[in-house]
This record gives C-alpha cells, structure tokens and sequence, in this order.
C-alpha cells in the first residue's frame, strides 16, 4: 500500500515514475480487499490509513511550497495544489473503493473523498485563505486602474472557495465576497470624490454612467 501511495505522490510531484497499469491498480485495490475481508477486519485501519496518508502528504509538502510564495505566485500555487490535490483523491478513491462501498454505508460516516477534501479545507484553505483574498484584491484593483491581469487564475483561485465550500457558496461569499464588496465601495468612493474635484459636471456624469 504504502509502496503505491508513494508512486501517486511522487506522480503528482512531477517526479520521474511509470504510469500505474491495470495490474498495479488491481494489486493496491485487492490488497485493500483481502485486508478488509479477513475475519479480523482491517477496514477501520485503513480507513485511518488513508486519512493519514493525506494529512502527512500535506503538511509535509503542500503547506510549505504555499508558505514560500507570495502574490501572484502564491495564487498560482494554491490553484497547482489543489487540482493535484483532487487527482490524487481520485486515484487513492479508486484503491479504497471497498471501504467506501462497504464499511463507510455501514458506519453512516464520510467517504473516502469527503475526508480527503476536508483535510484541504482544514489544513490548507483555512491557513492559505487571507493571503489569496487579499492577493485577488490586490490584482482587481489593478485591472480597474487599466493594467492587464490574469483573469483566468482568479477565476480558478475562486473556484477552490467555490468547492471548497462542500456544496454551498458560504466560504466564497464570507472569506472573499464581503472582503470584495468592502473594496469595492472603498474604491470607487474614492475614485468618486477625485473625479468630482477634477472633471466637469457632464464629464463626471459619463464617467459615473
């Protein structure tokens, strides 16, 4: 198991490693299996195994490359991490597909998936979130004085507070959309009361228009 965890990792990394084939995948998924069905069964373990495995993967590696950047840089990364975060959740679902199909109905608790995705949230979204807000602020603000900016990156960093949010729009509109709009009237109050001191009353009217 840990053998093929390794690999994912190390695939996500970027880091040399052959693909997986059927027979790798069939080899991880029916470890799992005849681990679970024994007449001692191992499904709780590896239940804790798994979450495991995410935590230690992201406190180790994910955490640290965010914390070293900044800006632009920063946003870039988070919006990297993420997307290697859900293809690992989606090979590591495929291994543990017993668990979820069998011991977590059982149990009445989180797939596999879900506890994936509340380890990023926990560990990673609720650290990283202030910084990549006022990152986003920072480059709408300089797209509103005429620079050009990477709009397709915002839209992306959004999208982690977006699915982030399990479902439901509360983490967009608390940890950016508020701290948005605050800008937003910030800015154009005094963007108003400039353009008051120095354009006529029509030309004021256009640029208010």
């Amino acid at each position: 198991m840990q053998k093929g965890i390794t690999k994912v990792i190390r695939i996500i990394e970027g880091e040399p490693e052959p693909p997986f084939d059927s027979n790798d995948y069939m080899t991880l998924y029916t470890t799992i299996y005849t681990m679970c069905k024994q007449n001692h069964d191992y499904s709780h373990p590896r239940y804790d195994k798994y979450r495991e495995v995410i935590e230690d993967y992201t406190i180790q590696m994910v955490l640290p490359s965010l914390r070293e950047k900044t800006d632009e840089y920063m946003l870039q990364e988070l919006v990297k991490r993420w997307n290697n975060h859900n293809v690992m959740l989606r090979w590591l679902a495929r291994f543990f597909a017993h668990i979820d199909r069998y011991y977590v109905p059982k149990r009445d608790i989180p797939t596999v998936s879900e506890v994936g995705l509340t380890c990023f949230c926990d560990l990673v979204y609720l650290e990283m979130h202030p910084t990549a807000t006022k990152a986003v602020i920072a480059l709408i603000r300089k797209e509103r004085e005429g620079e050009e900016i990477d709009r397709e990156l915002v839209k992306n960093v959004l999208d982690v507070y977006v699915e982030n949010g399990m479902g439901t729009m509360v983490k967009y509109e608390e940890d950016f959309e508020s701290f948005m709009l605050q800008e937003t009237v910030s800015y154009y109050s005094l963007k108003a009361s400039m353009l008051i001191k120095e354009d006529s009353c029509p030309d004021y009217m256009l640029k208010a228009e």
